[in-house]
């Protein structure tokens, strides 16, 4: 019994993990579905053109949950390292590279809980060739 019902199992997980990847993307592609958005832009530490934001919006249909999108624009190609911050904890890292077809920007975006009270995000990344950083924040 065990073993017919272990394939529906992993197919009902793997349907609701895909779920959870999909909605986000599909939820604020252009200003898409979240709700009562925020945004904090932010500059960069070093004379160039690069500048960073972050949105901060709950999903609609979903106040338990935020959408976070965060994005940089650079002068290059380069490699940054990026990481959210949800009140004080790191929600997420990771590495990124601009895209030459979007004006060498990249876009982090990722659903957090959202808690009681206001929620501080913050965006980070550093270019990994020049040592540059970029800062957003959002109280949201």
């Amino acid at each position: 019994m065990l073993i017919r019902r272990s394939p529906a199992i992993v197919l009902s997980l793997v349907l609701g993990a895909a779920a959870l990847l999909v909605v986000p993307g599909a939820a604020w592609s252009d200003g898409g579905t979240a709700t009562d958005v925020a945004k904090g832009k932010d500059g960069c530490d070093k004379n160039t053109s690069s500048r960073a934001v972050v949105k901060v919006g709950t999903l609609e249909n979903n106040n338990a949950r935020l959408l976070v999108v965060g994005t940089v624009w650079s002068d290059d190609s380069d490699v940054w390292v990026w990481k959210l911050k949800h009140n004080g904890d790191v929600s997420d890292d990771g590495r990124a590279t601009g895209d030459e077809d979007t004006d060498r920007a990249f876009r982090i975006q990722r659903t957090m809980f959202n808690g009681v009270g206001t929620d501080d995000i913050v965006f980070r990344a550093e270019n990994q060739r020049t040592g540059e950083v970029c800062r957003a924040t959002v109280s949201y």
